[in-house]
């Protein structure tokens, strides 16, 4: 990656890059990438990972390049998982903070320059996200809700429950590269963006910019757990591999958070401490997710 200015070096109009990684994307693409292209933020460059689509994907990215310069399309010459195509977005980016966007979700024309605006003046800011909200594959308001947790005030202990106990939106949220740099590479496994969380939250804080917001479309339908981890042992998401993490594919994800908390910078007494709070939780944890989704499922 490019060279970035000295994390908390206040820029004027820093540089910021989105990394869109798509796969089959068609039916919604043009709406998103219209969206994000709208932001009233001008310092941006756009990076599409086409992770070899084989619908007509690649031709609305190549009229959207003909539209605006600052795209930047690359396309993989064969699906080589979800991941290695987050990976890839992130692999090319440039600038003092990142952003991972979807070809399918929506975003106020102010979502990045609000977020810019946070992490400019939070230096022990690493994540800045605006408030989401549901809709449908039509574009409907669904009654769905996700929360937020913004985490200034808190100590690395607090953080790390709060990220447990709330919701992965931050991961498509603003970061700072300078985070990203000090975190492991995004790994094959369920739970992937939970994991990098959970490095990014012991480094400094999560903070909402509640003058945006997003809109994340659902188009999939409810999913109960066994559809959810047949999707990510999927050609598609190529998230379980091997055998062990295909008949349990949630059983790499206590470890590598544990192994997050290792190492990560804060003290000794506080990874000890977070340690210990961890044994009753994650298992609780993966019982109060498996019966949210069981429950979703029937209504």
């Amino acid at each position: 990656m490019s060279n970035f200015p000295k994390d908390g070096a206040i820029t004027r109009n820093p540089l910021v890059t989105i990394g869109i990684p798509i796969y089959n994307e068609e039916r919604f693409l043009s709406q998103s990438l219209k969206s994000l292209l709208a932001q009233d933020y001008n310092n941006l460059k756009f990076i599409v990972s086409d992770n070899a689509s084989t619908d007509g994907t690649e031709r609305i990215c190549r009229e959207m390049l003909q539209l605006d310069g600052r795209i930047e399309y690359r396309r993989m010459e064969c699906n080589q998982g979800a991941v290695a195509n987050f990976r890839h977005a992130l692999d090319l980016a440039d600038g003092k903070y990142f952003m991972w966007a979807s070809g399918h979700d929506l975003w106020q024309p102010n979502y990045v320059s609000e977020c810019v605006k946070l992490l400019e003046r939070e230096p022990e800011a690493v994540i800045a996200f605006g408030s989401s909200s549901w809709i449908d594959a039509l574009g409907n308001p669904m009654l769905r809700t996700s929360g937020w947790t913004d985490t200034r005030g808190m100590d690395s202990i607090a953080r790390f429950h709060s990220l447990l106990w709330g919701n992965v939106h931050p991961i498509l949220g603003l970061i700072r590269m300078e985070a990203l740099h000090k975190t492991r590479d995004l790994l094959n496994t369920a739970g992937t963006d939970l994991i990098l969380l959970s490095e990014l939250i012991l480094q400094g804080h999560f903070v909402h910019a509640a003058e945006t917001s997003w809109l994340r479309r659902e188009f999939r339908g409810d999913e109960n757990y066994q559809q959810r981890m047949a999707r990510y042992s999927s050609r598609e998401y190529a998230l379980s591999r091997s055998f062990i993490d295909k008949l349990l594919p949630l059983l790499r994800l206590p470890v590598e958070l544990v192994r997050s908390v290792l190492r990560s910078k804060i003290s000794t007494s506080e990874k000890l401490l977070l340690l210990l709070s961890l044994t009753p939780v994650l298992p609780a944890k993966y019982l109060v997710t498996r019966n949210q989704q069981t429950r979703n499922k029937k209504t």
